[in-house]
């Protein structure tokens, strides 16, 4: 039996991170004791509904800063009481922090990445406060990458990957071809995921005479981003097409109702949306950036663009729009690769692997 063991994320964010933390915690609770550390007035403590059915222990912290004198005791006493044994934390910021709440203690550190870092920690105080990990995990092949390029690796540590798993519907209702588009993206409202390029791009249907409408699925997170999207489509003669439809928890209603997942973000992992779009045999048009290509590497039928641009993003809807019947032929096959490639049961395994 492995020992105990916390998840920690302490953001207070409702994104693809957070999301991933407590899919982890529920995936690893039926295997092995499981808890999880959040932090106060966060999405992953306001929504109990969580962990209702799982068998996993929350514990809040409050703190102010990243590096924080209370965060490293509060984290502490939560490990030495409850004889935790194995860390698996989703962040970087409060990795100084999580330095000192570990010191000394038996623990089995991991850290599980998912999303692009740019700037090099390789500097002798970041080298300190990643001296206690153990396993760094990337989501995919290109994070395992940005992994070992920008962090600095302990001697004894292993770099590995894990991919991403999904719950993902069996059975599923296929759109069918019926000469409308229906164009969906699911994130966060929020600069750099990709909402008015997605607008944009849909002009060159409008100027086609193509039949559309664009759903936007997510949080509104950045209100100042939302209110220049909203005043730019009230300038739009398709201004009627376009609706954001905000937080749903019938995503698969939406999903099912669609024929293209329209995706132009940037830095991003092996994003749990474009997952889930696959899973639902949708055709997902994506920027060529970070994990992307590896959709297309796994044999999924994707949409990559060759620059990151709304030009490209053009080229490649309007040409979609001209053989949707045939694209949707081929998408089909993404649904039943998905739910071979993103198993619950394999991401598991693999992670129970690393657990003392």
């Amino acid at each position: 039996m492995k020992q105990k063991t916390a998840i920690i994320c302490l953001s207070r964010v409702n994104g693809g991170m957070e999301l991933a933390s407590v899919k982890l915690a529920r995936l690893l609770s039926n295997k092995v004791k499981t808890e999880f550390i959040a932090r106060d007035n966060s999405y992953i403590l306001n929504k109990k509904e969580h962990f209702e059915n799982y068998d996993v222990k929350v514990h809040q912290v409050i703190f102010s800063s990243n590096f924080s004198f209370k965060l490293i005791k509060s984290v502490r006493e939560i490990l030495i009481n409850n004889k935790i044994k194995n860390v698996i934390f989703l962040g970087a910021s409060e990795m100084k922090s999580l330095y000192f709440a570990t010191l000394g203690l038996d623990i089995n550190f991991i850290i599980r990445q998912g999303s692009k870092k740019t700037t090099s920690k390789k500097d002798i105080f970041h080298k300190l406060f990643y001296s206690n990990v153990n396993y760094f995990v990337g989501n995919c092949e290109y994070m395992k990458k940005n992994i070992l390029d920008i962090l600095p690796i302990p001697q004894k540590a292993k770099v590995t990957r894990i991919y991403s798993s999904l719950k993902l519907e069996k059975d599923i209702l296929f759109k069918e071809f019926n000469g409308k588009i229906n164009l969906v993206h699911v994130g966060r409202i929020h600069p750099g995921k990709g909402q008015f390029e997605a607008i944009k791009a849909c002009d060159i249907l409008y100027k086609n005479n193509f039949d559309f409408n664009l759903k936007f699925l997510g949080d509104i997170q950045d209100k100042n981003y939302f209110k220049k999207m909203n005043d730019y489509i009230e300038t739009l003669e398709y201004k009627s097409k376009i609706e954001f439809v905000g937080y749903t928890s019938e995503v698969k209603k939406y999903l099912q109702k669609s024929d293209v997942f329209i995706f132009p973000s940037l830095g991003e992992g092996m994003s749990n949306a474009i997952i889930e779009s696959l899973g639902f045999g949708l055709i997902p048009i994506i920027y060529n950036d970070t994990s992307s290509p590896e959709f297309k590497d796994l044999g999924f039928h994707i949409h990559l663009t060759s620059q990151n641009s709304v030009e490209e993003l053009e080229k490649i809807v309007l040409n979609l729009a001209k053989n949707l019947k045939e694209e949707k032929e081929k998408a089909i096959q993404n649904h039943y690769k998905a739910l071979e490639i993103f198993a619950l049961q394999r991401e598991q395994k693999e992670y129970l692997e690393l657990l003392i």
